[in-house]
Parts: structure tokens; C-alpha cells; sequence
């Protein structure tokens, strides 16, 4: 049975949401709650970047110079926000009975394994999406492909976990950068994807000029993009676009968020800026 109910979430980033795992949790489900008393099966969606605060302020903030003191600190800050993200992120899946792409965050990549529990088989961060089924689940951890200059010094991801085949249908995730790439997008057609998922986060103003084509805007280049990407497919209909904005890491974001289909936005937030919840039923 297809999805019946699609919801992008397009977030703030405020530091008071990542203290503490309770306040984080809160802050997840007062962004789910608009998916109460929707049809199944439900899709939703966060934007990326939405886990990266858990690693900078949860049970304290993190200063560079915490490092003269313990150099493993970004590693051990780094467990701990990953297995908050994990766990509120899956409580969240089974209480609003939803397949749910948590956002991202910026995180070695953990396994799990029978004797050891969670483990990272490598030290190095990637820029991780996870994916959960309505059962909290985790069906996939999907890294990005394609660096922008602020994340080269994190490792770059291969493909592979970049389609999920659930019971309502196969789901493409493309991490921002990613979704803009031909031979991803054509290679998930391909394969049959029906929904893609590209969370984004856009470290720059939404009416500024196109740097390449300084005659139109920054938003309406990227709202063209996500109405074209899916012309001439095979098998892609819907492509959702969950966006971050708010201050992080001394960067600014801004993104109108989207739901989209063939040469068509469904659904999309009334601006770059503050909370919204895209709720769509099919």
C-alpha cells in the first residue's frame, strides 16, 4: 500500500532544544504531532543538521579548549549525542507510527553487534541520515556523498544505503548536496525509487543572487531545481525537501521547505525562516 500521509518538517535550530535528552525529545514530538489522526502509511521527514546541536550543547556545551583537557572529548560527546538522536528518534517512529528519516548529524557511523552492543568500526565523522520504520527500526544509516567546502574534513560517504525498500513503497535518500547530482538521482530511478527524501540545510540568505546567474535569487533556483528533478523519470513521483535554518556553527541557514512532484510544488512553507510542518495525504 502506498503512503497516504507525507509530512517535511522544516526546523529552527535553537540551543535550548539539545540541553538535555528530555528537551530534545519534547522538541521532536511537537514537530511530529500534526501526523495525529492521518492516514497509513505515514512518510516523514527532518532536515539535515537537525541531530549536529545534540553534539555541541547536550549535557554542556563544548568548548575548543575542553580538548587541552581531554582530546577524546569530540568522540565521547559524539556517542553519547548519537545514541540520544538514535533512541528519541525511534521512540518517535513508534509513537506516531510513521517511517521517519531523523535528519542528520554529524557522527562516526555505529554498528551493532550481538556481543560488543554499539560500536564505531572507524574514528572518522561522517554526515549521517538515519531511517527508521514505524516499529523504531532502524532500517538504514545513509551518509553523504558530496561535500561542500565547511565538510571536507569529514569522510565522504559511498553509495549504497541510499534506497530503502519499505511495504509502502521504495524510499531515495539523498543527503542536500547529493539530490542536485544526476547519476544519484538516475541511479535510485533506476532502481525503482518512488519518493525522494533530500534533507537539506542552506548556509546562506534565500533572496540572495544565484552566484552563478546573479540575475535570480537563491530560492527560486532552488524551488526550479526541485520541480524539474523529477521530469523524464521512470519511477521517481515525489521528492520532499525538509530545511533547516537558524544560526550553527557560526553559520546562518535559511531554506523554504517543499514538498514537490512533476514540475509542481505541493506544498511549501510560508518562508525561509521559523518552524513548519508540510502536511500532505494522498
Amino acid at each position: 500500500m502506498p503512503f497516504r500521509t507525507l509530512l517535511a518538517i522544516q526546523a529552527e535550530v535553537k540551543p535550548d532544544f539539545y540541553r538535555t535528552e528530555e528537551a530534545f525529545r519534547k522538541r521532536v514530538f511537537s514537530l511530529l504531532e500534526s501526523l495525529e489522526g492521518t492516514p497509513f502509511p505515514r512518510l516523514a521527514a527532518f532536515p539535515e543538521l537537525f541531530g549536529l546541536p545534540l553534539l555541541l550543547h547536550l549535557e554542556g556545551g563544548f568548548h575548543p579548549r575542553d580538548l587541552l583537557k581531554n582530546p577524546l572529548l569530540p568522540w565521547r560527546r559524539a556517542q553519547r549525542a548519537y545514541g540520544v538522536f538514535r533512541e528519541v528518534m525511534a521512540e518517535a517512529a513508534r509513537a506516531f507510527g510513521t517511517y521517519l528519516l531523523a535528519g542528520t548529524l554529524l557522527s562516526p557511523p555505529y554498528e551493532e553487534e550481538l556481543a560488543r552492543g554499539r560500536f564505531a568500526r572507524t574514528p572518522l565523522f561522517q554526515n549521517l541520515a538515519l531511517f527508521f520504520n514505524p516499529e523504531g527500526r532502524l532500517l538504514a544509516q545513509v551518509p553523504k556523498v558530496e561535500l561542500t567546502p565547511p565538510e571536507r574534513w569529514l569522510r565522504r560517504g559511498t553509495f549504497g544505503p541510499h534506497l530503502v525498500e519499505t511495504q509502502a513503497g521504495r524510499v531515495g535518500i539523498l543527503i542536500c548536496l547529493d539530490g542536485f547530482f544526476e547519476r544519484y538521482l538516475a541511479r535510485l530511478d533506476a532502481l525503482g525509487a518512488e519518493v525522494l527524501l533530500q534533507p537539506s540545510a542552506n548556509p546562506a540568505p534565500w533572496d540572495r543572487p544565484w552566484p552563478w546567474d546573479r540575475s535570480r535569487r537563491e530560492g527560486e533556483v532552488w524551488r526550479a531545481s526541485a520541480q524539474e528533478r523529477l521530469v523524464g523519470r521512470e519511477h521517481l513521483r515525489l521528492l520532499l525537501n525538509p530545511m533547516l535554518n537558524g544560526q550553527l556553527l557560526g553559520l546562518t541557514f535559511e531554506g523554504q521547505s517543499g514538498i514537490y512532484t512533476l514540475r509542481e510544488a505541493l506544498a511549501l512553507a510560508p518562508a525561509p525562516r521559523g518552524d513548519a510542518a508540510l502536511l500532505l495525504t494522498l
